[in-house]
């Protein structure tokens, strides 16, 4: 029997697995595809903040340098939040993925990769290897298996339904701003935005958003018609984005959920590395105690209180967001800019953190115009 199994061979289950095992325990980490960090399914966008915080060490899988965005209404409106310094990183998705990989590697991590979880129950968990069944047991099991999780369908039943969105990105050859970011919203992306991340002055992907039930190509079609972005696809991605509010329980008997398998992610963009590598610390200490000192594994939930509250708000943005028409959208901007909201979010804007520069606007009378808005989230 396994000590802990990790299910999911992505940064944040790797990462959870690395640092068990640096704590000495035996640890076994299951993947369904056959190479770490394939296929891709990520605009490949983090913090600079969240990888300092992080201490993280990219090497070459940085491929560009972000230092704002022009961020569109329907109706056209733009607010452009530049800084000075990078705020944001372009990565290379594989080599991202890889670097946690060979880290786990060399710990000596038992990987099991072309093994797919079919079913969970208690300590047995079904797997599909290489076209055959077996059975594997393990004290604890950690889910870490995306968005798609079969860990959370197993073990979780008692989670109430969830919401996701259905992403479709492709990488283009176009010309672009290489060191801002672009996000559209309006009805070519019903229930999310579209988004232009780029890579260099000659290379972007270009991807949305839209809520179940739509065809996400024909609306990136659509995005791109209406923007008149002439591009040259050069390749194509798709896959589900987690939209929901953090879930008040992931410790299920000897079972957790983190990353995107636990919704743990920002409502606002549908990035989830850097919160999913944070819970994955915090879930990889509360294993650990329950481990070396029976510490029960509801530690867990207890202690992703503050980054549960950022995801949290998050959530309210989105759903404030996505509540407005777009004539109330397009007012919303104007009143922004007139407030002077681009000069502050330049000065106390965090992609992750969005409550910490939200409670700034009380300390701000050019902000107090927005007060009604932020208390309708906050």
């Amino acid at each position: 029997m396994a000590v802990v199994s990790v299910i999911g061979a992505g940064p944040v289950g790797l990462h959870c697995a690395s640092l068990l095992r640096e704590e000495g325990f035996d640890i076994s980490v299951f993947e369904e595809h056959s190479t770490v960090g394939r296929p891709v399914q990520c605009a490949g966008l983090i913090s600079s903040n969240g990888v300092e915080e992080l201490g993280l060490r990219l090497q070459d899988s940085v491929v560009n340098e972000i230092k704002g965005a022009n961020i569109f209404s329907p109706g056209n409106e733009c607010i452009t939040v530049q800084k000075e310094e990078t705020t944001a990183l372009v990565i290379d998705r594989f080599k991202f993925d890889q670097l946690f990989y060979k880290k786990a590697k060399r710990l000596n991590c038992e990987m099991h990769l072309n093994s797919k979880l079919i079913d969970l129950r208690n300590s047995n968990l079904f797997l599909e290897t290489h076209g055959h069944g077996e059975m594997q047991r393990s004290k604890i099991v950690i889910g870490a298996d995306g968005a798609h999780s079969v860990v959370r369908h197993s073990a979780f039943r008692h989670l109430p339904e969830k919401n996701f969105v259905q992403g479709f990105q492709i990488r283009a050859q176009g010309s672009f701003d290489q060191s801002m970011v672009e996000l559209h919203f309006g009805g070519f992306a019903p229930g999310f935005f579209a988004w232009v991340v780029p890579e260099s002055a000659r290379i972007a992907r270009i991807g949305l958003g839209v809520r179940l039930g739509e065809n996400p190509a024909e609306s990136l079609k659509k995005f791109l018609k209406e923007k008149e972005i002439e591009v040259k696809v050069l390749s194509k991605s798709a896959g589900l984005i987690p939209i929901s509010q953090p879930a008040k329980q992931l410790v299920f008997g000897n079972t957790l959920l983190v990353g995107d398998a636990a919704m743990q992610t920002k409502a606002t963009s549908g990035g989830g590395l850097i919160f999913g590598l944070k819970a994955a610390e915090i879930c990889a200490a509360a294993v650990a105690n329950n481990l070396k000192h029976q510490q029960n594994l509801n530690i867990y939930d207890k202690n992703l209180g503050e980054l549960n509250r950022e995801l949290l708000i998050h959530w309210k943005i989105h759903s404030y967001i996505q509540g407005l028409r777009p004539h109330q959208f397009d007012n919303l901007f104007r009143k922004a800019k007139k407030a002077g909201i681009e000069e502050f979010l330049q000065q106390y804007g965090d992609m992750d953190k969005p409550g910490r520069f939200m409670r700034k606007m009380l300390f701000k009378p050019k902000m107090w115009g927005l007060l009604p808005t932020a208390l309708k989230i906050v």
